[in-house]
């Protein structure tokens, strides 16, 4: 048999690890729900893929459990990677099987569970959020005292059905839109739904970033800190990303990363953990990500260490040792920029990007209708600009969005354009470095 490399649901990313496999004489296998994506920065080439596997639905786990029992049984699979939730539970199973250093099918599971991680977080001395079910807080008979709470899945994905309650009135109002689960991907609304539940939570305070980091059979190394730009009218909704972020808790906010993938058993592969992050106080997590960051990411740390950062995510994803002398080497800066049509687009227009622009993509086809909304998911075109400095790459970054054009007129200071973001972004600190 010979060596294989097998990708879960093959998109976005993953098309450039499942290329750093291909260029190592690896048999590449896919076992897909969706179509493999032909356009685009992240399109399959033809040829890529050696096999496709049919997936009727992620959530059905016998008949996933018989597909990759019968991968494993025709293929000598060296290496796995996965970077849609409801495929990592399956990809640890695989793993399990091919004798590879993984987190755990149950374990996965639990990790993606964020009803359950609260509580565990909260056991172990990691979290002080209290938290209920959608369940149990239908149930309340009054307010808390928490201020602000926050409703979402207890297994999301995409930021897709959040909502921000600080009334009972109100919360009654978004648990029946909640489960019904109004989610446009189906792939997205699947895995939602097959857990069902939600989970209503204390707001947390401050900044909200994210501590990425790539887990080798238990260690944990600290690639950076990624911050945010928001939208400025909903700020619930995420439309950039700045790497690496020099915020001046960065350090405190990778040890407590170091001990929440301790108390959580993640032992292995790219993980992203999401905090909130006050000026002074307790950080808390918002969101753990066992696997590396969407979108664009992944090109965005190349273009900050200089390196194809496929190659170390494809050697941690084989069980080999990773080369990670590229962490201890100064670093240029990215961000990477999502986009929201204009105000009041119905259908998606030609989009022209501005030059020195990296990973330019549209989302959504030419002509589609759009929702006119301004939510996480309705952002139709993104891309990448780097600098050698944040100061530099942030400015480049906000002129880059304004200078977009949508159906030849340039994005500029449409309402859906107007961003939030911490002052942190536009400095050069020297301190602060993780």
């Amino acid at each position: 048999m010979r060596k294989t490399f097998v990708l879960l649901e093959l998109l976005n990313h993953m098309v450039l690890v499942a290329q750093e496999a291909k260029a190592r004489g690896h048999v590449v296998v896919a076992l897909n729900r969706d179509p493999l994506r032909r356009t685009g920065p992240f399109a399959v080439p033809d040829g890529l893929v050696d096999e496709l596997v049919p997936v009727t639905s992620w959530s059905d786990r016998e008949e996933v459990a018989g597909l990759l029992k019968d991968v494993h049984e025709r293929y000598d699979v060296v290496g796995t990677y996965a970077a849609f939730e409801a495929t990592l539970p399956h990809e640890a199973a695989l793993r399990t099987l091919a004798g590879l250093p993984n987190n755990g099918e149950a374990n996965t599971r639990a990790v993606l569970d964020k009803a359950g991680v609260r509580d565990r977080l909260r056991g172990a001395g990691l979290s002080g959020l209290p938290s209920a079910t959608l369940g149990e807080a239908l149930a309340w008979q009054e307010w808390p005292d928490w201020g602000t709470a926050v409703v979402k899945p207890a297994n999301g994905t995409g930021s897709s059905l959040c909502y921000r309650v600080s009334s009972l009135e109100a919360l009654h109002r978004v648990a029946a839109e909640a489960r019904a689960g109004a989610v446009v991907n189906p792939l997205m609304r699947d895995y939602i739904l097959d857990h069902g539940e939600f989970v209503v939570e204390q707001e947390a305070a401050g900044e909200l970033l994210s501590v990425e980091s790539l887990v080798d059979r238990g260690r944990v190394h600290v690639l950076g800190l990624t911050g945010r730009y928001v939208l400025a009218s909903d700020p619930v909704v995420e439309m950039g990303l700045q790497f690496p972020y020099h915020h001046p808790r960065a350090a405190e906010a990778a040890e407590k990363a170091r001990a929440i993938h301790e108390a959580l058993g993640i032992v292995h592969g790219p993980t992203q953990i999401e905090f909130m992050v006050p000026d002074t106080g307790p950080i808390e997590l918002i969101d753990f990500n066992v696997r590396s960051a969407g979108t664009a990411s992944v090109v965005s740390f190349g273009e900050a260490f200089g390196t194809r950062h496929e190659v170390v995510l494809c050697d941690i994803a084989c069980g080999l040792d990773p080369d990670l002398s590229f962490l201890d080497r100064p670093t240029r800066h990215a961000v990477e920029m999502l986009l929201l049509p204009p105000h009041g687009t119905t259908h998606m227009v030609p989009v022209g990007f501005p030059a020195g622009t990296l990973c330019r993509r549209l989302s959504k086809p030419l002509g589609e209708p759009l929702s006119g909304r301004a939510d996480q998911l309705d952002a139709v075109a993104m891309f990448v600009v780097s600098a050698e400095t944040a100061s530099q790459v942030h400015a480049a970054a906000l002129e880059a969005r304004r200078a977009t054009l949508f159906d030849g007129v340039p994005l500029g200071d449409d309402p859906h354009n107007v961003l939030q973001y911490s002052a942190h972004l536009a400095q050069d600190l020297t301190g602060g470095a993780v």
